[in-house]
């Protein structure tokens, strides 16, 4: 018995030390990486530090590029000949992301980083160009405030600028209760003066629960206009809650002066691959059956446009979406609810629209229904999504060529201050760079796997040498059992003798 002790701890000994030795192997390499890396990066930065001086686009906390998988170069776009002279160090540059990103990039994009020659990153801003409503305040100085004790108050607002569209006014006032007239009016030097709106601005208290929010009016909608100049006027109001035998005192809170435009978006139409017919069956009837292949994973799809031969039809159909389950297997899941296409002999032709909401996919399913008529015959499917577009300063010729490095699962979001101090509605277009092929990143190091992942079987091995010794500990136990018992047997059959 002891014998079986010391050989079941032998055997756990053992187990214990391949184990440890994996572990400390796998800590050894991520910290021979690590080594390596940080050796690499502070070359790097030394020889960004020789060649040019650092710039407000260099950033803290380099990145290890070797786990990024793939990289594409940006191609340097053609400086306007305006920009040459103009001397604004706001110049903005932008490019679009392309199907090649899509499909190695994380689901977000979340590791797109954009590195110039020197090997540092640009803060840049990741925009999606849906068509939306923007209402952004426009900058301004305040002057010539007045507010008598009992009388009209203005002030005025300096915009600075005669290039800025603007199109509402918000006033804010002191007091409850209150109509006070309002007049709104623009000037483009501060002297002739051109109205723009009139009205009330209104605040009464809920008539049901004070605690609740107030009835209130306090902005002010006119046409378009790029005044610099916005005078306010505001008479007070003889009946409002704090008037004293119809005089009121109130001030100036907020006046602010808005722009609120209708952004166009910039839509992005790629042609999918089509498949082949297939007859199926829909409704329990004959019907027909395509694949749609976007070109790529993780595709933006918003609608698709579906171009139809046949003139003189009425069908009903379903979408479905490419998935894969946890075995690995690829199935379609039905997405939406069912649509029908209809078209007359004498109605113009026009794609069949599908909108797809706001997916990122790879293949889809097209199903018709053909009940007891003739397939239609499908000659093109179009995808369109709104564009991703990075936006960035425009680098100097020196930072040139710059690469966009993606396909890195691991990478956390950059969340530049660039991104998130940038206005939606930009006072200047970007210029636009396109980008070349991408390719694999040549210092692309894989991330050392798991000790058990390199070496699956050692589990099997562990797993069989404990197995063969609990047998044994089993056998032995079993035998010195039947070994007592049997004594047991002879010694009560000498004493009954």
């Amino acid at each position: 018995m002891f014998k079986n002790r010391r050989f079941v701890t032998l055997t756990l000994g053992i187990w214990l030390i391949l184990v440890q030795l994996g572990s400390a192997n796998a800590q050894d390499e991520n910290t021979a990486t690590q080594n390596s890396s940080d050796t690499a990066t502070a070359a790097v930065s030394e020889e960004a530090t020789v060649a040019v001086a650092p710039t407000s686009t260099e950033t803290e906390g380099a990145e290890d590029l070797s786990r990024w998988q793939f990289v594409s170069e940006i191609n340097a776009p053609e400086k306007p000949a305006a920009e040459a002279t103009d001397g604004n160090p706001d110049r903005l540059m932008d490019f679009l992301v392309t199907p090649d990103i899509f499909a190695a990039a994380a689901p977000n994009l979340s590791d797109i980083r954009v590195i110039d020659a020197q090997g540092l990153q640009l803060p840049f801003a990741l925009r999606v160009l849906a068509p939306k409503s923007v209402r952004d305040v426009v900058p301004s100085t305040e002057f010539n405030r007045t507010e008598p004790a009992n009388g009209l108050h203005e002030l005025t607002l300096d915009l600075g600028s005669d290039e800025i569209d603007h199109n509402e006014v918000s006033i804010q006032t002191s007091g409850t209760g209150f109509r006070r007239a309002v007049k709104v009016d623009g000037s483009a030097d501060g002297k002739d003066w051109k109205p723009l709106a009139s009205g009330h601005v209104v605040q009464f208290p809920s008539p049901k629960n004070k605690e609740d929010s107030p009835f209130e009016i306090s902005s002010f909608d006119y046409p378009n206009s790029r005044h610099r100049f916005i005078r306010v006027q505001v008479s007070p109001d003889g009946e409002s809650d704090e008037a004293v035998n119809g005089k009121e005192s109130f001030s100036f809170l907020a006046v602010n002066v808005i722009r609120q435009l209708e952004l166009p978006g910039e839509m992005v139409t790629t042609t999918a691959r089509l498949s082949a017919r297939e007859p199926s069956r829909q409704y329990g009837t004959p019907a027909s059956r395509w694949i749609v292949d976007l070109g790529g994973e993780n595709i933006p799809c918003n609608r698709l446009e579906v171009d139809i031969q046949d003139d003189d039809f009425a069908r009903d159909g379903t979408v479905e979406i490419e998935s894969v389950n946890r075995l690995g297997q690829t199935t379609f899941a039905s997405f939406g609810p069912s649509f029908t296409w209809q078209r007359l002999r004498e109605d113009q032709v026009e794609p069949m629209i599908i909108d797809m909401g706001d997916l990122q996919i790879a293949r889809l399913r097209l199903t018709m229904a053909d009940y007891r008529n003739k397939p239609l015959t499908l000659s093109a499917v179009r995808v369109i999504s709104p564009a991703r577009q990075i936006v960035l300063k425009r680098p100097i010729d020196a930072q040139f060529p710059l690469r966009v490095f993606f396909g890195n699962p691991d990478a956390e979001a950059a969340n530049y201050d660039f991104a998130r101090n940038l206005p939606e509605m930009l006072d200047t277009k970007p210029v636009r760079a396109t980008l070349s092929a991408s390719k694999p990143n040549a210092d692309y190091v894989p991330k050392p796997k798991a000790f058990t992942e390199r070496f699956p079987w050692l589990i099997y091995v562990a797993l069989s040498s404990v197995g063969v010794v609990l047998g044994a500990v089993i056998v032995s136990l079993s035998r010195s059992a039947i070994a007592r018992h049997d004594a047991m047997d002879r010694q009560t059959s000498s004493d009954a003798a």
